[in-house]
């Protein structure tokens, strides 16, 4: 009851994982529809380069060509250290060119089914037009925990004393916005040796409902429904970039900033400041 309360003042439920689904929404893959079966040509031991961007509005797909590896070479346009991978989730507005080398079937299925499972896009690389392969079912619906939303190992949420402060950085991946752990985003910070710190200001905790006590860095986690699930899963932490940091100095420097949110009041602001009212970070 207390665990079901706290989803309550949240206004959501485990299964909050996207506000569009499959249930309404037909995904597709260069605009054909699944049943289209949109098809890339390939000669037998050819290797392919595909370059995945994710185009939708608000959803986050899971992307997997069973029967093949797919080698990562470049993400958002940066050329990073190959990464050899079964699986990558990828969120809005992404890229990843990826490597394939199809050999041993004529028909292979391009799989991306959204995050929260209800739907899914699909095509086929085939020797040639007309053939299909195997389209799989889709994952079991995942559920998020207390941990996805930030508040994992401290037993209840604060939602009192401060008048709220529903810190929403760690909501990794959030159809709509934040992230909730759903797909790999963020910044590693620890290894960073700041001289000095800029710590948040504080905002208008009436824009706050709820806040978490502990944050940590993630980006070894490849994200809700994603974990042991029996294949290799890219995570950010894979993303190692081939070029050295141009500028090459120390940050000596670190701002943070809190995403913050109201869900009754449907409300996000950085450290509870509205955009219209913040003052220029200096």
């Amino acid at each position: 009851l207390r665990d079901r309360g706290d989803w309550g003042r949240m206004r959501m439920t485990p299964t909050d994982l996207s506000d569009v689904n499959g249930h309404t929404y037909t995904y597709l893959l260069n605009g054909v529809a699944p049943a289209g079966n949109w098809t890339g040509l390939f000669r037998p031991g050819e290797k392919v380069l595909l370059r995945f961007v994710n185009g939708s509005a608000m959803t986050y797909f899971d992307v997997r060509i069973p029967g093949l590896k797919m080698t990562v070479v470049a993400a958002d346009g940066q050329y990073i250290h190959p990464v050899s991978v079964d699986e990558f989730r990828i969120a809005v507005a992404e890229t990843f060119d990826v490597l394939v080398e199809p050999a041993g079937q004529d028909a292979y299925t391009i799989f991306a089914q959204d995050n929260a499972r209800t739907g899914h896009a699909r095509g086929t690389l085939a020797v040639r037009e007309g053939l299909q392969a195997e389209v799989p079912r889709h994952d079991p619906r995942p559920l998020l925990t207390m941990d996805d939303m930030g508040h994992g190992g401290m037993g209840r949420m604060d939602h009192g004393a401060m008048g709220g402060g529903h810190d929403m950085s760690k909501m990794k991946g959030m159809e709509g916005g934040c992230g909730a752990n759903m797909g790999m985003a963020g910044m590693d910070h620890g290894a960073m040796q700041a001289s000095a710190a800029a710590k948040p200001t504080p905002g208008d905790e009436r824009l706050i409902d709820m806040r978490t006590m502990s944050t940590s860095a993630k980006l070894d986690d490849p994200g809700v429904g994603l974990r042991d699930n029996g294949r290799k899963v890219l995570a950010y932490s894979d993303l190692r970039s081939l070029f050295d940091d141009p500028d090459g100095r120390e940050p000596s420097r670190e701002i943070e900033l809190h995403l913050t949110g109201h869900m009754e009041k449907f409300a996000w602001s950085f450290d509870g400041q509205k955009f219209m009212g913040a003052e220029p970070i200096r």
